[in-house]
């Protein structure tokens, strides 16, 4: 077994430089997973975050359910491959793939046996006594690959092995370490920032982005259904043409006009709209360049340029109405000139959809269930039931949460037509099922929710408004705002609470906590001890004079009736972040909701400023 789970992994740097932020994946045993994204997008740093070679800021790190986190990088029983190979050069390929084992001892004859088993396996038994400097690029790869076998690691971590070499040497590698893959069966994790080794290699890729994973999926999902523009960009070459459309709906048909042009998509595709309010507005639409092909009528262009690539041909167009060059694959034909007018269609069954604010895809199956709820106490009000809510919600449950017109979000991989532990239920009816991607998506009508709700499943035997109960398990849903911030947080929520005494001295009220005075206009309280809750929506972070001399457009403004407090951690949301605060006087840590768009980890001490709207005072009594 090998099995990995990385739960809400955060890194950041001295100076507040966040590399790496809520990085959540379970990595099932014996799995291939890439890691791929452009130059700083935080790969390798979660990769260095598993072997141990870079401290965790915050979250948790589990191999076969240990957590890891504070263990040494040589008790992980990881074999970690990097870019430049960090052979010894003064070692034959022999000394320097058991210099591990001799490290911890292990008998000679176990050595030699070990090292003679994985030379063979690689194909290098006759470079055993030579040393690196005469070794070629890819010798020198198998050497670091052989170093990292003899170990018998349960897991493999591989940063950009192949991009020292050249492009011949990485196409005969990647096949080489697919098969090594299959012959050890152990779990290997591989980073890189080549495209193509991520589609070829990888059972599973994580797409990464500024420290952020945008998708996680197999290569051909990945591609066929990307998640927003990010991901439908950076993998595919030539890239997917993107440009700003009006969507429109005519006789039941979506249409997408630019310019003059007005094209459709199949009429199967209608349900697969994930959000109706983008009818009659100008959306992001993506087409990739082998899914346009020239054609005796439909779609003016120019040809303004053309690349030969042997049976195929790149033609870059204008079409009136798209800014941008567009891009188109076709096969190679001598009847294909450069600057002359042509057709060109489109595959609208390939045609992609995103949202022009978020660039989030709107076309297509969607990731998450969405259901309208409101909670009060730890009770969730859902399509007209009420459900108790367990302990490990509730706990976690910004205050905000307790009230009307928010949101339940789970993701469709956890959307079940099969009872599961710790669950509740939804009554449905059956209103299509659909089949994508080798995968069958069942759409069904709660009675009091707007949006359809998608199952995956593996029969297709079901029947047109046949009922059918869905179970929603309590540990993966998610509580959001109309602006899809998670309202139930990782950490655990306390009360922002702390022992105040009040003292009234003529139109003035004096608070005092620890040894901290806030001053206000006459309260209605008597004098004596109170608690003083904070609102976590309502309180004001000060910044320190430092902080505003180097961010844009921020206003210093003088600390009165603030509390001084440092930082403790944070988590992202959509549009703003939950921080949690030490503040002197209080009995646990405080939390704010934080609207301004800066980390807390550029300015680890500041103030928290208070006036009568911000705070509560309750009898101690």
């Amino acid at each position: 077994m090998s099995k990995l789970l990385l739960k809400n992994i955060y890194k950041v740097y001295e100076g507040g430089v966040r590399a790496v932020s809520d990085f959540n994946l379970e990595i099932n045993d014996k799995e291939f997973i890439v890691f791929v994204g452009p130059s700083g997008c935080g790969k390798s740093t979660t990769l260095r975050m598993i072997a141990g070679l870079e401290d965790i800021t915050s979250g948790e790190l589990y191999i076969d359910d240990e957590l890891m986190n504070d263990v040494e990088p040589k008790d992980r029983n990881i074999a970690m491959v990097f870019q430049n190979y960090a052979l010894y050069p003064h070692m034959t390929v022999f000394q320097n793939m058991s210099f591990g084992l001799k490290l911890r001892k292990t008998p000679h004859e176990e050595i030699e046996e070990k090292v003679k088993k994985a030379a063979k396996i690689l194909g290098i038994e006759d470079l055993l006594t030579r040393k690196p400097k005469a070794l070629s690029g890819g010798q020198r790869q198998r050497v670091a690959l052989g170093r990292a076998i003899v170990r018998n690691p349960k897991v493999f971590l591989l940063d950009e092995p192949l991009s020292n070499l050249d492009a011949k040497l990485r196409v005969q590698m990647r096949t080489e370490i697919t098969k090594l893959h299959k012959q050890l069966e152990t779990t290997f994790i591989y980073v890189t920032h080549d495209q193509t080794e991520a589609m070829t290699m990888g059972d599973r890729i994580v797409v990464m982005s500024d420290g952020v994973v945008q998708q996680v999926d197999t290569p051909t999902t990945l591609y066929e259904d990307p998640r927003n523009v990010f991901v439908a960009t950076f993998l595919g070459s030539p890239q997917m043409n993107i440009f700003n459309v009006k969507l429109t709906k005519e006789n039941d048909l979506l249409n997408v006009s630019f310019g003059p042009n007005k094209v459709a998509f199949n009429a199967n595709q209608n349900i697969e709209l994930i959000d109706p309010t983008k009818v009659n507005e100008e959306v992001i639409f993506g087409i990739r360049p082998e899914n346009i092909s020239l054609a005796k009528k439909g779609i003016p262009a120019y040809i303004d340029q053309i690349e030969e690539l042997g049976s195929e041909i790149i033609l870059y167009l204008k079409i009136e109405g798209i800014d941008e060059i567009v891009t188109a694959k076709v096969p190679s034909s001598k009847d294909i000139k450069a600057e002359t007018n042509v057709f060109v269609e489109f595959d609208m069954s390939k045609g992609h959809m995103f949202d022009k604010d978020t660039e989030m895809s709107i076309l297509g199956v969607k990731e998450f269930n969405s259901f309208d709820i409101s909670i009060k106490g730890d009770t969730l009000n859902i399509n007209k039931q009420k459900v108790k809510l367990p302990e490990s919600i509730t706990d976690n449950l910004l205050d905000i949460a307790e009230s009307e017109a928010k949101k339940l979000s789970i993701s469709l991989n956890n959307t079940s037509l099969v009872e599961v532990p710790d669950s509740f239920s939804i009554k449905t009816k059956v209103v299509e099922l659909i089949q994508k991607n080798e995968c069958n998506y069942l759409y069904l009508k709660a009675e009091y929710n707007d949006e359809y709700i998608v199952v995956k499943t593996d029969s297709t035997k079901f029947k047109k408004d046949e009922e059918v109960l869905v179970y929603l398990p309590f540990k993966s849903i998610s509580v959001e705002d109309k602006m899809r911030n998670r309202l139930n947080v990782h950490d655990r929520i306390y009360k922002n609470s702390a022992i105040c005494e009040l003292k009234n001295e003529g139109d003035k009220s004096i608070i005092t906590i620890d040894s901290q005075k806030l001053v206000f206009n006459k309260l209605p309280y008597e004098d004596g001890k109170y608690n003083f809750v904070i609102k976590s929506d309502k309180a004001k972070i000060l910044f320190t004079k430092a902080f505003v001399k180097d961010e844009k457009n921020r206003e210093y403004v003088e600390p009165i009736n603030s509390l001084k407090c440092s930082a403790y951690d944070e988590e992202k949301s959509r549009t703003f972040n939950v921080i949690y605060l030490k503040v002197k006087g209080f009995e646990n840590y405080v939390t704010l909701i934080n609207k301004e768009d800066f980390s807390v980890y550029k300015m680890p001490e500041f103030r928290i400023q208070l006036d009568e709207n911000s705070f509560l005072l309750e009898s101690c009594e």
